[in-house]
């Protein structure tokens, strides 16, 4: 396994503390249109223009070599999803690798993107294509534009302390897909190929898209703040959820379950499943009380804690007792991907 740079910050996410150190420092002239801007823990904005809100994310894929366009497109969207609102437009930067990259790639690529927004109801309207010196595998940048939903705008940062905490399906489930892919070979020689190809699997059942499930879970009228767990997986998604309203959580951690394939995989490469990727696994704040309204969203749902008044602090109840639950900067699969 490659040690980290003593000089420099490993792969991954900026340091949480770090960024948002950054985003306050540096931040641009207030614009009154802007409904939704940048802090730490929102991850898509919203601009007022006339009697139209305008939903805009950002996102980039640097992991995948395989099903980059879906993965692209539907963590893009989930943020969408995430503000209440439905994807409509996409610019995509697609950076190519030097020497590697032939037209059969490259029309590969085209019919891939073509596909993952035909899914999600998105029109492709421009961006940029090039060779570029440096990089081993496709990078692909994509900035979906949206548009509100019929439940209006779930701003960041509504939630209230005492609010219930849920997360929809497992956790890892992009993670572990990626990790099927990318290390097919090894994972089906260590692991056998049943476990491989349900791993695979997972990209469309359960999948990473929580388009329909944010959709569902809205027209409960509870929810107080939707969060989609992507890079640092479910750990840092939880941080990330509490951040943004300037409070806590304590997580049951019992109440966590995962995956046959993701603990498979996540023991072979000696991964926490928390801080793995986890596109798919929605966490929502939701009014106390009220779960009666959340057995109509047909979202397969489970309580794994509470919102709290103690900004910063966030615990995990385990077999061990309670401790702080670690926020992941770095994602585990790039420790994985690393080897």
């Amino acid at each position: 396994m490659s040690r980290p740079d003593p000089w420099g910050l490993p792969p991954g996410k900026l340091p949480g503390a770090m960024l948002e150190r950054l985003l306050v420092k540096y931040h641009t002239p207030p614009d009154a249109s802007v409904l939704v801007d940048t802090s730490y823990g929102f991850d898509a904005a919203a601009i007022r223009l006339g009697d139209e809100t305008l939903l805009v994310k950002s996102d980039p894929i640097t992991f995948a070599g395989s099903n980059a366009a879906h993965f692209l497109v539907s963590v893009n969207a989930n943020d969408i999803a995430c503000l209440g609102g439905t994807p409509r437009w996409m610019t995509l930067v697609a950076l190519l690798p030097e020497h590697s990259t032939t037209p059969q790639l490259v029309e590969g690529l085209f019919a891939d993107v073509q596909r993952a927004c035909e899914v999600e109801g998105i029109s492709l309207i421009g961006g940029h294509t090039e060779i570029t010196i440096g990089v081993d595998r496709p990078l692909l940048i994509g900035t979906l534009l949206g548009t509100i939903g019929p439940y209006g705008l779930l701003k960041p940062g509504e939630a209230r302390a005492g609010d219930e905490l849920w997360m929809s399906h497992n956790p890892g489930i992009e993670g572990t897909a990626l990790l099927a892919f990318e290390r097919e070979q090894e994972l089906t020689a260590a692991l056998g190929p049943e476990i491989v190809k349900a791993a695979q699997a997972m990209l469309q059942h359960p999948g990473i898209s929580v388009s329909r499930d944010a959709n569902n879970l809205l027209a409960t009228g509870i929810v107080t703040a939707l969060h989609d767990a992507t890079e640092g997986g479910v750990a840092t998604a939880i941080h990330e959820i509490a951040a943004a309203s300037g409070l806590g959580a304590a997580v049951d951690g019992a109440a966590i379950s995962i995956l046959p394939e993701t603990a498979a995989i996540t023991t072979h490469f000696g991964l926490d499943p928390l801080g793995l990727i986890s596109s798919g696994a929605l966490l929502i704040a939701t009014t106390p009380g009220r779960e009666s309204l959340l057995n109509t969203c047909n979202v397969p749902l489970t309580r794994i804690g509470v919102l709290t008044d103690q900004p910063g602090r966030v615990t995990i109840s385990t077999e061990r007792g309670e401790q702080n639950l670690q926020r992941f900067d770095s994602d585990e699969l790039a420790r994985a991907l690393a080897t």
